[in-house]
């Protein structure tokens, strides 16, 4: 099948990244405002502000995320970055299932690092630092992908059980096997999660827009939309604006993008699963993915307009 267009929605400030694009160097990708000095990080951790305003550490007597399946549908992962540990799973390749889904791009290892960032003496920590990760790689080098190899690495999900998928990236127009592979997973029980397009008030696009698929937009530290937000089918509003991750090269880096935000929500959604109960979960919950919508929009500031909106959806999730 021919390559998609598919939009990465992150590493970047104004920058829209497309699977046309090539792919330069991350210090074109953003201008940091430099809200935390990154080179402290070797030897000093800390939560992020993203982090914090969702109120993760509440959590984190009770719930790090520990035996819940995530699965990072990306570029793959840094599997010796310091600041992983051996939650990080071997997952699967979707391009090529005979090699491991090792990061050459980088977006992967970020969006990663804020849900799974290990609790340790350094870097950053992770929303549910405990977490099973499973990184599945469908997209390239230079950020290009195939629905087929979507579709096949959503069709190893279904088959090994993974709970939730985190979809930080988008297409423009709706697919008929994008659509139906979705529906799959979903029926199964598989919660997804897609960070919006980062199209400057266009459209959210896809998998985001789908019915059945969490959305998630970016907004800042005072709750402002991100420049590069999109308009139409947004489900919820996370953090996306000055956030510290992972990065490829062993490091840390300070971004912004839609493909930030999403792994926030992701990340809540493991530490809910990890303790259902507290949130009224049944452990057989035949309606699971409207469930967790449910209780994400219990937890939502209303941003904007009054009720649901196009720009910022059920609005801010926090604990």
């Amino acid at each position: 099948m021919k390559k998609g267009r598919i939009f990465l929605g992150v590493l970047l400030l104004i920058v829209v990244i497309t699977a046309w694009n090539i792919f330069w160097g991350h210090k074109n990708f953003y201008m940091s405002k430099n809200l935390v000095n990154l080179d402290t990080l070797k030897t000093k951790q800390i939560i992020p502000w993203g982090i914090k305003s969702i109120k993760a550490s509440t959590l984190w007597s009770k719930a790090t995320g520990k035996g819940v399946k995530v699965a990072i549908m990306d570029s793959g992962i840094d599997f010796k970055h310091p600041d992983f540990g051996k939650n990080i799973k071997e997952g699967y390749n979707a391009i090529d299932p005979m090699q491991l889904p090792k990061d050459n791009l980088g977006h992967g290892t970020l969006v990663s690092g804020v849900i799974a960032a290990q609790n340790n003496e350094f870097g950053i920590v992770g929303i549910a630092p405990d977490v099973e990760l499973y990184p599945i790689k469908v997209l390239d080098n230079f950020g290009e992908g195939e629905i087929s190899a979507i579709a096949n690495g959503v069709e190893w999900c279904i088959k090994n059980k993974i709970q939730i998928i985190n979809m930080s990236f988008a297409i423009p127009k709706d697919t008929p096997l994008l659509r139906n592979t979705i529906t799959k997973a979903v029926d199964a029980g598989i919660i997804v999660v897609a960070s919006a397009n980062n199209s400057y008030c266009g459209e959210a696009g896809y998998p985001a827009s789908y019915i059945k698929v969490i959305s998630v937009t970016a907004v800042d530290n005072r709750f402002r939309i991100c420049k590069t937000a999109p308009r139409g089918k947004i489900d919820f509003s996370a953090p996306g604006v000055g956030i510290v991750s992972t990065s490829s090269n062993g490091g840390y880096e300070e971004l912004l993008g839609t493909s930030l935000a999403a792994p926030h929500i992701t990340g809540l959604i493991a530490l809910i699963l990890q303790d259902p109960q507290k949130f009224g979960l049944s452990e057989n919950n035949v309606n699971l993915p409207d469930d967790i919508y449910n209780i994400l929009k219990s937890l939502s500031k209303d941003l904007g307009e009054k009720g649901k909106d196009r720009i910022f959806g059920e609005g801010f999730v926090a604990l």
